[in-house]
């Protein structure tokens, strides 16, 4: 008989599958879930109050997995030029996105999710975002004017890395290796460049190149 914590576990995992698939509104609880997982309706409900409920455990249990990741991430040494700590950053990022491709899809269709809730969550994971690369962004002060807005900055980065992730998603799995460094190298030129304009200053000789 399984235990408590692993039936929450195999949830959230057909959670997330049915999810990424069919979006919060199209899933059937039943069919598309308890089904496939194995679990009753009424050890469903001992975990969960409802559908919602689960698919607010799914994006919770991928920000904590996207933590571990960047906790385990290989630090960068302060003298690393900016433009390879942002390279770095990409990477991890598409890193981060390979791992929870079904969660990055969950969050892209629930953006404007009938449920006020999923909106709200959606929203708040985007927010909380912002935080640790408006710091990232702020911490090299030689390149930036005291003026600097870095949560504004974080929030345009955010906009096109996930734009870019996107992009990264609809190549075949077996081609994103090899557009991986490519594809991190580029946006941490572009990103640099833009980083220093919204600062008012301008591009310093060599932190667009690597």
């Amino acid at each position: 008989m399984s235990t408590a914590p692993e039936t929450r576990a195999r949830l959230i995992h057909h959670g997330r599958m049915a999810f990424a698939a069919k979006g919060h509104d199209r899933v059937s609880l039943h069919r598309d879930v308890l089904l496939p997982a194995g679990v009753s309706n009424g050890s469903f409900y001992h975990q969960f109050r409802d559908k919602t409920d689960l698919l607010v455990a799914v994006l919770e249990d991928a920000v904590a997995r996207g933590r571990f990741m960047i906790e385990q991430s290989v630090q960068v040494s302060p003298d690393t030029p900016p433009v390879e700590r942002v390279r770095r950053t990409i990477s991890l990022w598409l890193d981060l996105v390979d791992v929870g491709e079904d969660s990055f899809r969950i969050q892209m269709q629930e953006r404007n999710s009938s449920d006020e809730r999923v909106r709200r969550l959606v929203a708040d994971l985007r927010q909380r975002s912002y935080a640790p690369l408006a710091e990232r962004l702020s911490s090299n002060r030689r390149l930036l004017s005291e003026s600097f807005d870095g949560e504004r900055a974080a929030q345009l980065v955010t906009g096109l890395a996930t734009a870019m992730a996107m992009d990264y998603l609809a190549l075949p799995k077996d081609q994103r290796a090899a557009e991986r460094d490519d594809l991190a190298g580029a946006m941490a030129s572009f990103i640099i460049g833009g980083v220093t304009g919204m600062a008012g200053t301008s591009n310093p000789s060599g932190v667009a190149t690597a």
